[in-house]
């Protein structure tokens, strides 16, 4: 019986499915990208999908945009039929905001490769494999935390990094899906520039400081990547 697809929102054009579209392909799970931002519609219903995937962006959670709400509907009927949702950046803003929680501005920005502590608990390590790891960051809000919901990973600069929602939902302020070919666009574009010599947050690396790391750390943010969507897949829905 043929596996049902794996619904991903995707808000951006520069901000696709990167590294969880590679380990989907290695893992014969099928991908229907939504794009939003060419107009495409976010499904009404979560019916026919083994799960939801939903991608960053650079807009606010809070901004009056149409996708944004439907989103947050699919998010809350997916968690209320047992289909996992797993969020990434504005994906887990998303997944809190829908069920409840406030998004607010992040005690700082948080803009290159940052360190993450995972909780002292048996569920974080369940999630990652690993007690601390270092992952890429872009970001300027953050979420608090769904009643319900169990923190699961922290960093120096913004408490709220991960939270997981009973043992099948993940939402992530991180960026684990990141690829070197998505940082190298980010931080070549004129937007990403000025935003990173804008800021002033300990939080924020430069575009040197991001390019000299990247090739280091990327093997590290795809193996905890690879951790976080075996343990995610395991609970997805089959037709």
């Amino acid at each position: 019986m043929p596996r049902l697809p794996i619904a991903v929102i995707q808000n951006v054009a520069n901000d696709g499915p990167g590294h969880f579209a590679d380990w989907a392909e290695r893992h014969d799970h099928s991908l229907q990208v939504v794009k939003v931002w060419a107009g495409e519609m976010v499904p009404t219903s979560i019916a026919g999908y083994a799960g939801l995937c939903v991608l960053g962006g650079p807009m606010s959670v809070n901004d009056e945009l149409p996708h944004l709400r439907a989103t947050e509907h699919l998010i809350r009927e997916a968690i209320a039929s047992d289909v996992p949702v797993l969020g990434h950046c504005l994906g887990g803003q998303l997944m809190a905001s829908a069920c409840g929680a406030r998004i607010r501005r992040a005690p700082r920005q948080e803009i290159g490769w940052i360190t993450i502590d995972a909780e002292a608990h048996p569920t974080a390590l369940n999630w990652f494999g690993a007690e601390r790891f270092e992952i890429f960051q872009w970001h300027g809000d953050s979420f608090e935390l769904p009643v319900g919901a169990q923190l699961i990973a922290s960093s120096k600069h913004c408490r709220h990094q991960a939270f997981s929602l009973g043992r099948l939902h993940l939402a992530m302020q991180f960026l684990c899906e990141i690829t070197a070919e998505k940082i190298a666009a980010w931080t070549s574009s004129a937007e990403g520039q000025a935003e990173i010599a804008a800021s002033d947050s300990p939080g924020v690396q430069s575009v040197a400081a991001i390019g000299a790391q990247t090739a280091r750390l990327l093997p590290q943010s795809q193996r905890i990547a690879e951790a976080i969507y075996q343990r995610w897949a395991s609970g997805l829905r089959h037709a």
